[in-house]
C-alpha cells in the first residue's frame, strides 16, 4: 500500500506550473498577470471606500439652519450650489443675477436688500446668485440652471455698465468664474433649445474653457458620460465643502423675521429720507457722493478713462442670449440698468452722447425680447444712488428695491418700462434731480 506523500513532495502527476488541488485535480499557479488585476481590484475597493467615507463627511445640500437666512449671503460656492440655495431660499423670494454690487452689506449701506427685505417680512425677497465679474454669459448659464426649478419665476438681472467697456469689459476672467455645475445644468435642462445651448457652448470656448468638460456637461458621447459622472462628482464635494462657510455669514433672523408676521411694503418715501441722511453723513470728505473710505483709497484710481461702450458686441449678444434663456426657461426678466456716475465719467470724458447710446442700446435688446426694465439712467448725477463710482448705495437701492418691488406686485412705476408697461419717465416723473 503506497504511503502519502510528505507536505514538501512533488506531485509528479501533474503538469508543471500546477499543483495538485485536494480532489487530486492540478491547480494553476496564480500568474504576475490575475496578481496585478487582483491589486487594482483592490485598489479600486480601498478607493471605492475612501470615496464613501469623504461623501459620508461632507456636509450636505439640504435645508440649513432654520434661524439664519441664506438669500442675500455673498460667498464663493454659493451661487454656484443650485442645490443649497434653492433648498434655503424663502417662499417669497426671486432671483437677483448679477455681480458685485451684491457685495453691498448692511455695514456700508443700511437700506441694502439685505436690511429692508430679509429683516422683514414684505411678501418679496431677493435670493442673490452671482458676483464680482459674472458677466451675461455666466448670467445665461445660470438662469439655464435655475429656471426650471425655481419657484417664483420673476427675476431681476443686474446690468453693470463696466461689462461693456471697449473689449467685452471683463470677459477674460470668465474661465476663472466658469462653473462646471452649473453648466452641466444648463446643458441637460431640456427646456433649453439646441441652438441657445450651441451659441453658450460656442461662446464658453472662445473663452477658454476646456472642451472636453462642455462634451463631458453635454453627454456627448458614452465616454463624455463617464468623464460627467467624473467632474460633477469633484465638483460637487467642492460645492459641499464650502457650505460651513456660507453658513457661517449667514445673518440670523430678526426678531420680525423669526416671528414670520407680515410687516407691509416698506414706507418708501421714509427710506428715500434716511438713505439720503445716510449718504451724505458717509460722504464728508468729497463731493462726488463716495464714501470717504472708498474715496481716500480710491479717489486717484479711473479705470473709466477714454472708455466707450460702442466696442462690446461679443457681450451685447451675450445679453439677448440671457434674455433667451430666460424666455426658453420659463422666466419672465426684468432688466435693471444701473446708471454710471455722471460727474465722474465727466472726468474720465466718457461723453453723455456714448452713454445715452450705451443705454438705448440695453433698452433695445429688452425691447427685442419683450423684456421688462428698470432704467435708471436718468440718475446718473443723482446724489447717494451709487455709494463709490460703481456700486449701488443709499439711495440707489432703496429705487431698485421699489421698481422690483412694483414690478413683482404688477404695479406701475417711475422707473419701470419695456413689455407692456410702455416708457419710463424716471427722475423727469419727480421734477429733475435729487
Amino acid at each position: 500500500m503506497r504511503g502519502r506523500k510528505d507536505r514538501g513532495e512533488k506531485d509528479h502527476g501533474a503538469k508543471d506550473g500546477a499543483v495538485a488541488s485536494a480532489a487530486g485535480r492540478p491547480r494553476r499557479r496564480t500568474g504576475p498577470g490575475v496578481r496585478l488585476l487582483l491589486a487594482v481590484a483592490a485598489g479600486l475597493v480601498v478607493a471605492a471606500a475612501g470615496l464613501v467615507a469623504l461623501d459620508v463627511l461632507l456636509p450636505g445640500n439640504g435645508p440649513a439652519d432654520p434661524s439664519r437666512i441664506y438669500d442675500y449671503v455673498y460667498a464663493d460656492g454659493k451661487s454656484e450650489n443650485a442645490d443649497f440655495v434653492l433648498a434655503n431660499m424663502s417662499d417669497d423670494s426671486y432671483l437677483c443675477l448679477g455681480s458685485s454690487e451684491f457685495y453691498i452689506s448692511k455695514d456700508k449701506v443700511s437700506m441694502c436688500p439685505q436690511a429692508v427685505f430679509g429683516e422683514n417680512v414684505t411678501g418679496v425677497d431677493m435670493t442673490f446668485v452671482g458676483q464680482g465679474y459674472d458677466q451675461s454669459l455666466w448670467q445665461a448659464i445660470a438662469a439655464g440652471a435655475y429656471g426650471g426649478r425655481v419657484k417664483n419665476k420673476k427675476v431681476m438681472i443686474v446690468v453693470s455698465p463696466q461689462w461693456f467697456f471697449k473689449g467685452n469689459g471683463d470677459q477674460d476672467k470668465f474661465e476663472s468664474k466658469f462653473s462646471y455645475s452649473l453648466y452641466r445644468a444648463f446643458a441637460q435642462n431640456p427646456s433649453i433649445s439646441d441652438k441657445t445651448k450651441a451659441y453658450v457652448r460656442r461662446r464658453c470656448e472662445e473663452l477658454g474653457v476646456d472642451a472636453g468638460q462642455l462634451a463631458a456637461a453635454a453627454q456627448d458621447m458614452p465616454l463624455d458620460a463617464v468623464n460627467d459622472w467624473f467632474f460633477s462628482l469633484a465638483d460637487g464635494w467642492r460645492l459641499r465643502s464650502e457650505v460651513p462657510g456660507i453658513v457661517a455669514i449667514a445673518p440670523s433672523k430678526s426678531p420680525a423675521r423669526a416671528s414670520g408676521e407680515p410687516t407691509g411694503e416698506p414706507d418708501w418715501d421714509a427710506l428715500l429720507d434716511a438713505a439720503r441722511a445716510e449718504g451724505a453723513a458717509s460722504c464728508a470728505t468729497n463731493d462726488y457722493g463716495v464714501y470717504d473710505a472708498y474715496w481716500e483709497k480710491n479717489h486717484t484710481y479711473m479705470p473709466e478713462l477714454f472708455e466707450n461702450f460702442h466696442e462690446a458686441d461679443d457681450e451685447y449678444a451675450d445679453l439677448a442670449c440671457l434674455l433667451e434663456v430666460c424666455r426658453e426657461a420659463g422666466l419672465e426678466p426684468l432688466v435693471c440698468i444701473l446708471p454710471v456716475h455722471g460727474a465722474w465719467y465727466d472726468l474720465a470724458d466718457v461723453s453723455a452722447e456714448e452713454r445715452a447710446a450705451y443705454y438705448q442700446r440695453i433698452r433695445g435688446i429688452c425691447d427685442e425680447a419683450g423684456a421688462a426694465y428698470a432704467d435708471f439712467s436718468s440718475c446718473e448725477y443723482e446724489k447717494y444712488f451709487l455709494c463709490d463710482t460703481v456700486h449701488p448705495g443709499w439711495v440707489g437701492w432703496v429705487r431698485i428695491e421699489r421698481a422690483f418691488y412694483d414690478f413683482v406686485s404688477g404695479r406701475d412705476d417711475d422707473f419701470l418700462g419695456g413689455a407692456d408697461l410702455g416708457d419710463a419717465p424716471g427722475l423727469a416723473a419727480e421734477g429733475g434731480d435729487s
